[in-house]
């Protein structure tokens, strides 16, 4: 039994759950709602929130990808190498684009969350500014959240192909 192995698939596992259910979470039920109240109570949501939200969903995508490259080197039998060459190396590299590209959307998001958050906080946003700013985050909110779906079924996927 590899202690490490183990240990590194449980951090993988945990910190892709945070990150995945935050990521839906986000999109689906706390972004809409926000959206939906008054623009005080949303600036001071955002305010008190997005920083926040920012910080541990960065993290967790940080841990979550760099265990899954320790996994990659360490489970036995598999290497970097097959990436995109075998029916695993295909799953792992697909879920690895998609993580990278989902962390990337993340980072857009959470610059737009900021200038809105300025934006409201200074009042010199207007009404159309507004929604602009809203509809991306709404877009980028769902893009990312379908990515890290993407994401974890193909790296699931992968152990059974």
């Amino acid at each position: 039994m590899d202690v490490s192995l183990i240990i590194t698939r449980i951090i993988h596992i945990l910190a892709g759950s945070f990150w995945i259910g935050a990521a839906i979470y986000l999109a689906v039920l706390l972004e809409p709602r926000i959206r939906s109240t008054s623009v005080d109570l949303e600036r001071q949501l955002l305010n008190r929130t997005s920083k926040l939200n920012s910080v541990w969903i960065t993290s967790a995508a940080v841990v979550t990808m760099f265990s899954g490259f320790a996994l990659v080197s360490m489970t036995p039998g598999r290497s970097f190498s097959e990436l995109g060459d075998t029916a695993w190396g295909m799953m792992i590299l697909i879920g690895l684009v998609m993580s990278v590209t989902a962390f990337f959307i993340s980072g857009a998001a959470g610059a737009l969350t900021a200038k809105l958050r300025r934006g409201l906080d200074s009042g010199e946003l207007d009404g159309q500014e507004l929604a602009i700013i809203r509809g991306k985050l709404t877009l980028l909110g769902y893009l990312n959240a379908m990515l890290v779906i993407i994401a974890v079924s193909t790296m699931a996927a992968a152990r059974y192909v």
